[in-house]
């Protein structure tokens, strides 16, 4: 499924389970541990599986029912059976988990809010280990069923407490910035100031921009430009909307303005990007 010039797979196993294991355990159908390169895109049903996607570098867009996920480093987004999603990005490390089990029905109808198709966690650092643990285990010719069950059941039980009784923040600084990635991908149809951003998580503008340049490792006019465009290639992939509405909701009042950047940036023009890309697609 997830194939292509742009994809580099490190681990992809794949795995039917049976009897006890699948009456009555958590179970995955694939594993994969991929990066993804040079404006990746694909868009699939998940069909009668179960998803996590877990982001290790980079950012990944994901829509589901006409809504953006935006994930970066530490966020884990999971995807309800039979929901069509559509993903892409330019460059992103992550794990996708493909799996089922007798209880995760029942985790999903709490996990999940209702009439959604998926629930989008960010910074979820503390869950990495389950997901290098099933990486682990893929290994193996003979599959521990009952260690992968664990593994994944306590990914669910993870999600679960963070959502019921919520986790408490061992680092303000860390969690400032989360806040301000969220600011940005909320607001990024407007113009973003550096003070306003800044002020809403509650620092000075000098000591904000070196918080953020060490944590993200782009000072946050450079992040910005690289979201609205990265966010701009989604659109133009995975939509049909026309330039002038993807540059007015990507933040560009301007549309001439945003061809140029784009131009600059991607080294073609958006309409040249979207004529490329659905060519290879359907290719």
């Amino acid at each position: 499924m997830f194939t292509g010039e742009s994809v580099k797979t490190i681990v992809r196993k794949s795995y039917e389970a049976r009897g006890f294991a699948k009456r009555s355990l958590f179970h995955y159908k694939n594993f994969y541990q991929l990066e993804l390169e040079d404006e990746y895109s694909t868009s699939f049903n998940t069909g009668d599986s179960y998803y996590f996607f877990y982001i290790t570098k980079g950012a990944l867009f994901v829509t589901v029912d006409k809504e953006v996920h935006t994930l970066s480093r530490n966020d884990l987004l999971i995807v309800e059976k039979d929901t069509f999603i559509k993903m892409s990005s330019s460059q992103c490390a992550l794990y996708i988990t493909e799996f089922d089990g007798k209880l995760a029905s029942d985790y999903m109808e709490e996990i999940i809010e209702v009439r959604k198709s998926v629930r989008s966690i960010m910074d979820f650092s503390n869950i990495v280990m389950f997901f290098v643990r099933l990486k682990e285990l893929s290994a193996y010719e003979v599959q521990n069923e009952v260690y992968v069950s664990l593994n994944l059941e306590a990914i669910l039980v993870e999600v679960y407490a963070r959502k019921y009784y919520g986790t408490e923040i061992e680092n303000p600084h860390s969690y400032a910035i989360i806040q301000a990635l969220f600011y940005v991908e909320q607001n990024i149809d407007k113009k973003i100031r550096l003070e306003n951003l800044a002020e809403f998580v509650g620092y000075s503008v000098y000591h904000f921009s070196r918080l953020f340049k060490r944590e993200v490792g782009l000072p946050p006019y450079e992040y910005i430009i690289r979201f609205r465009l990265d966010l701009a290639k989604h659109f133009l992939i995975t939509t049909k909307k026309n330039v002038k509405d993807i540059a007015k909701e990507c933040g560009y009042q301007n549309e001439i303005n945003f061809y140029n950047i784009f131009k600059k940036n991607v080294g073609m023009s958006p309409k040249q990007f979207r004529l490329k890309n659905v060519r290879e697609e359907t290719n």
